[in-house]
């Protein structure tokens, strides 16, 4: 069962499904008393011409779709606080170890910032998850670099994360499983439902071909620098192949993920026996 924008399907379930929509058309007043105003002008457009409770039902499961991205995208970076513990350190050795041309320092310096970063979280309450996991990425980073005696392994934990998301990334879209897919369904509560939708799993498998492609340049840019042993040139390049182009293909994944039809949520065995019940409610009533 599938179902693309402008087409419909026989819904998965009544109650959960917000189903696809028409040709545009409706009145832009109307929309808002439905929906508001908040919506952009995709959204209304799509709307239009569809019965209001049909309305509420795909602007609620686009509020979904859209707040699942979001917590997709914060899980991702670990909000404010994660990319500062992952671009803080890297900045501070990057900085010391151009001036003094010496490894311990920059690895002091490194070390230094994360135990600050970590300290702030636990002042702050946050959970010792997140305190933890960055004060272990720098911990891990100093450890390569200061135990092998060369700077340039400061960044060899990060391009072997890139390397492995490379894989994972591009193995799951050739597999169209894309992971874009994998990560955003479960909180949606779609699941892996939008396998049986093409324009949403087309949408899913190019947000993660796009991100793919980021990991791949930023291998080709990298490993050369950290073979030929340019570590300042590496940690420039690890900078500016960051959270500015990364940031940049979540906003164009996010784009084609909204502009794809809505999710189509499983069908549970409650909402088989709502439906089995009123079957049975509708033979059992006498014909007028």
């Amino acid at each position: 069962m599938s179902l693309e924008s402008g087409q419909r399907a026989e819904p998965m379930s009544r109650a959960r499904h917000a189903a696809p929509v028409a040709d545009a058309g409706g009145d832009r007043s109307d929309f808002e008393t439905v929906t508001g105003p908040a919506l952009d002008d995709a959204a209304q457009d799509l709307l239009g011409g569809v019965p209001p409770e049909e309305q509420a039902r795909l602007v609620a499961a686009k509020a979904a779709e859209a707040k699942a991205y979001e917590d997709a995208v914060k899980k991702a970076f670990g909000g404010k606080m994660g990319m500062a513990d992952a671009g803080l350190p890297a900045i501070c050795f990057l900085i010391v170890y151009t001036a003094t041309n010496s490894l311990n320092p920059a690895v002091l310096g490194s070390v230094a910032v994360g135990v600050v970063m970590f300290l702030i979280r636990l002042v702050r309450r946050e959970t010792l998850q997140h305190a933890l996991s960055g004060l272990f990425g720098v911990l891990v980073c100093a450890g390569f670099a200061k135990f092998s005696g060369h700077a340039q392994n400061y960044y060899l934990p990060g391009i072997l994360i890139n390397l492995g998301s490379f894989l994972v990334f591009a193995g799951t879209a050739l597999a169209r499983w894309p992971i874009a897919g994998l990560m955003i369904g479960p909180i949606t509560g779609e699941m892996t439902t939008w396998r049986k939708v093409p324009g949403r799993l087309r949408a899913f498998t190019k947000a993660t071909w796009l991100l793919a492609a980021l990991f791949a340049v930023k291998l080709a840019v990298q490993v050369p620098l950290y073979l030929t042993h340019h570590t300042t040139a590496l940690g420039v390049a690890r900078l500016a192949l960051g959270y500015p182009p990364y940031l940049a293909c979540l906003y164009v994944a996010w784009q084609w993920i909204k502009n794809a039809p809505p999710p189509v949520m499983p069908v549970t065995e409650d909402d088989e026996a709502g439906e089995a019940g009123e079957a049975e409610a509708a033979e059992m009533t006498p014909a007028e």
